[in-house]
């Protein structure tokens, strides 16, 4: 919810001239990574609740869908027990929750109707991204389909589910267009979910990519596990932000300075070797893992490195950078900020850089 939160600000806040993310589209792609949507399981669940006349052949492609299928057997649940429950209120059953989508099932149907007509090309568009942020080697096929679903509280957001080459993006709709007094406009959902998508679909498909002795295994909550969960956050945030709001340093210069200052403060305590582990542990999940977006100082971090060293070095050094792993990242956002105002890394951090890694 905090992620949904963080996303409905941005789309508040007034447009400035951009072209969105600094990512080379140019070069021809060396990964094959698709990305397209598929309404149809979420428009038979409107038709079920509706009693429609079509919904018997809607309750027979849902239970031949697969991946209405994986997403209801998600936690060990019964897809049938779901099945069943639309069919009652189907059959005029009061249902607490179904009940509920079924009150708003114009406002679905017009965020169906948005996301059928504008979501593949924009995940297209995301799909080219994604491919143009994962390191050369190994090559990745991935097809990647968006579908959104009306998931019973079981979902956050945003879940994958692969099988084989595909994987499945489920996103929850009730959460995204929550109910309330605040008009639904079905283009800032539509993005919305396109840009949370694209961001899990990155950190999946990098997870073949993150491996040793490029990306040693996390075994303490030391500096380099700050380092590794900094720089893969980068690339995963950049996705969250709406095009027009780059350069990022123009709109969010305070807050990435404030996160700079307390990665900075982390960092110098993770070196400390008079601080105890249980210490360490508290300050690598506050930095990393708690509060809201802005309190999430290594996404912050990894997000400016990301961006500035897409915009000094340009992709190819970026990507030589993330496949030679987290210390790389760090040293290249060094290099490229020298002599300017960019937020830097702090002495320790710097020092720590400049030293042996510790062996694997």
């Amino acid at each position: 919810m905090r992620r949904l939160a963080f996303l409905l600000a941005l789309a508040a806040l007034p447009a400035a001239a951009s072209s969105g993310p600094p990512v080379d589209l140019s070069r021809p792609p060396v990964h094959d990574v698709t990305m397209t949507v598929d309404v149809g399981p979420a428009r038979d669940i409107l038709a079920l609740l509706a009693g429609k006349p079509d919904a018997s052949a809607a309750l027979k492609r849902l239970r031949s869908s697969r991946s209405f299928g994986a997403a209801l057997s998600r936690g060990g649940r019964n897809p049938e027990d779901v099945l069943g429950r639309l069919v009652s209120v189907a059959a005029g059953t009061p249902d607490p929750l179904l009940s509920t989508y079924s009150r708003r099932a114009t406002t679905f149907g017009r965020l169906l109707d948005a996301l059928e007509t504008d979501g593949t090309p924009g995940a297209m568009v995301e799909a080219r991204r994604i491919a143009a942020l994962l390191p050369a080697s190994p090559r990745v096929t991935a097809r990647l389909q968006i579908v959104p679903l009306f998931t019973l509280g079981g979902f956050d957001e945003v879940i994958a589910e692969s099988d084989g080459e595909t994987t499945w993006l489920f996103v929850d709709l009730p959460r995204l267009a929550p109910d309330g007094p605040a008009e639904v406009v079905p283009r800032e959902v539509v993005l919305s979910i396109l840009r949370a998508a694209a961001s899990e679909s990155w950190k999946r498909l990098f997870a073949a990519f993150r491996v040793p002795p490029a990306w040693p295994e996390e075994k303490a909550p030391d500096f380099d596990a700050l380092l590794a969960r900094t720089a893969a956050e980068g690339p995963a945030t950049l996705f969250l932000f709406p095009d027009e709001f780059f350069p990022l340093g123009l709109m969010f210069e305070e807050p990435i300075s404030r996160s700079f200052d307390r990665w900075n403060e982390v960092a110098e305590q993770l070196l400390d070797p008079k601080v105890k582990e249980d210490a360490r542990r508290e300050l690598l999940a506050a930095a990393t893992t708690r509060g809201d977006f802005w309190s999430r100082n290594a996404s912050v971090v990894g997000v400016k490195m990301t961006e500035t060293i897409l915009v000094r070095a340009g992709n190819a050094k970026y990507l030589e950078a993330l496949a030679a792993g987290p210390r790389a990242i760090a040293a290249l956002y060094v290099e490229v900020t020298k002599k300017s105002k960019d937020p830097a890394l702090g002495k320790a951090a710097r020092k720590a850089l400049e030293a042996k890694p510790p062996t694997p």
